[in-house]
């Protein structure tokens, strides 16, 4: 009898058991009903946003930006006018040169030797043509004294336009070999940095091969290709802000090109750059333009916008302030700066369009609608 009963369940505890896993099961429950209920009636859902009127407008600004490289508009290519071996170069990159300092020299041994060699033949040369020329003063004396035949006379005239033509050959020779020795080096033809050095010492080169890039920094230029329809809308004369990496400079559009790149389809611009500007050649430097365009939108932060169906993005508006309902309109970008975008679709005049938060909400959600004091930084 006691054996049994110790083996029967404690039945009170059994119902107790029991009862909490149905008081547990039943909130549960409870709690999840009002989860869906929210979830499939937004509008218990209540929350505070800011809102913007919509104002459209005929026409708006997309802005341009286009690169390009710093140009000097007195630049060069310069190299020696004759072939040798480089013997010194002088100059490094980024050094300004003044008109007339030598840059570089070719080796000259060979020209050294010849021009020693001729002066001292026009050396003797200008003595022999000299003693010609007193030998046929001489002649021509005693010939008037009868004391010397005309032969003689012939003879010394011959000797001495012999004389004069020698002289006149290694003179010629010593002008050539002085010549060589000019063209065996490159002075600088103009103050100017060196932009580029080409080659070193030691190296052959030929006539006219490029030995040195060189610009004068005083007269800057910035050439930008930009797009005929951009560059149309510009006005030669006019000065537009261009940017040498964070710093902003004003330039002056000095011409417009006519022909097209068939590569890139554009046309060259070209903008005066102030020497002070902390820039060299070869620089990059941005245009920043602001281009009018006719289209009908309006201007709205990129915060207003949320992902829509096929390709369309979706905005919310609400029918006025204070607690009311959101609703959703299908709007087309036509164009964006990266803080706001040009849009138009399904929206009117007047319209309080919701700037923020788009991600919290859906359509019908009620909620406690302001208006934003951010729209004239935005829509202008």
């Amino acid at each position: 009898m006691s054996s049994s009963s110790s083996q029967r369940p404690n039945q009170p505890l059994l119902l107790g058991l029991v009862g909490g896993s149905v008081l547990l099961l039943m909130v549960l429950m409870m709690f999840s009903g009002n989860g869906r209920a929210q979830q499939e009636n937004p509008a218990l859902v209540e929350q505070t946003v800011n809102v913007l009127p919509v104002k459209y407008q005929n026409t708006f600004a997309k802005r341009y930006r286009a690169m390009g490289r710093v140009e000097s508009t007195s630049q060069a290519m310069i190299g020696f006018e004759r072939a040798g071996r480089v013997a010194d170069v002088l100059v490094e990159d980024g050094q300004r040169v003044n008109r007339g300092d030598l840059l570089a020299r070719l080796d000259t041994k060979r020209i050294d030797a010849q021009l020693l060699e001729a002066r001292a033949a026009l050396e003797l040369a200008i003595a022999e043509a000299r003693l010609a020329s007193i030998s046929e003063k001489r002649v021509v004396s005693l010939v008037r004294s009868k004391l010397e035949s005309p032969q003689r006379l012939d003879e010394a005239k011959e000797a001495n336009n012999i004389a004069q033509a020698r002289l006149a050959q290694i003179q010629a020779q010593l002008d050539t070999l002085t010549l060589e020795l000019e063209k065996s080096t490159i002075l600088a033809p103009y103050t100017a940095d060196i932009v580029a050095r080409v080659v070193d010492a030691g190296a052959v080169v030929n006539v006219g091969q490029p030995i040195f890039e060189i610009a004068n920094n005083a007269t800057l230029s910035a050439r930008i290709a930009l797009p005929p329809e951009v560059a149309g809308t510009l006005q030669i004369g006019e000065l537009y802000d261009l940017r040498i990496g964070e710093a902003a400079v004003r330039g002056q559009l000095l011409t417009i090109g006519s022909q097209r790149n068939l590569r890139t389809r554009t046309v060259d611009t070209v903008f005066s750059v102030n020497a002070n500007a902390v820039t060299l050649v070869g620089d990059l430097i941005a245009v920043d333009l602001a281009i009018e365009l006719n289209q009908f939108g309006v201007w709205v932060p990129i915060s207003a916008l949320a992902n829509g169906v096929r390709g369309m993005w979706n905005v919310y508006v609400v029918g006025n302030e204070g607690a009311t309902q959101v609703a959703t309109r299908a709007v087309e970008i036509i164009y964006s700066d990266g803080e706001r975008a040009f849009i138009t679709g399904a929206l009117q005049d007047g319209d309080l369009l919701v700037i923020g938060g788009t991600h919290r909400f859906v359509a019908r959600q009620n909620v406690n609608a302001r208006v934003s004091d951010i729209a004239p930084n935005i829509t202008q």
